[in-house]
């Protein structure tokens, strides 16, 4: 091989690696959680909901916030992606419930009302 296809071969093998390794991180940002709180603010003709640690979450169905009110305590199974978290589900909660993963935790949106 000539020294210029040696070259131009290095640089894309290069310029992939860094590609990949840049896909790989940006998809390591998504996660999944509960959280437990107080709903502070709803607008609902923008699907979100604030809580009073200021986390926001959008619904992905406006139907999931229709029963829900300003100063409930609630449950929010989300996903994070994209600077966003998105409702899972959303139920209403009391003082001894807990945070944290569960293992029958379905995606998707699910409705309780």
């Amino acid at each position: 091989m000539g020294r210029y296809r040696t070259l131009l071969l290095t640089t894309t093998l290069g310029l992939a690696l860094v590609a990949g390794v840049a896909r790989a991180q940006d998809a390591g940002s998504a996660y999944a959680g509960e959280e437990i709180g107080t709903i502070r603010f709803i607008d609902r003709a923008l699907n979100l909901i604030v809580l009073t640690d200021g986390n926001e979450f959008r619904a992905p169905d406006p139907r999931m916030l229709v029963n829900l009110q300003e100063g409930e305590l609630v449950k929010v199974d989300f996903t994070h992606d994209n600077d966003r978290s998105i409702i899972n589900s959303i139920e209403p909660a009391d003082a001894d419930s807990s945070s944290g993963a569960s293992p029958t935790t379905e995606p998707g949106p699910h409705f309780h009302g």
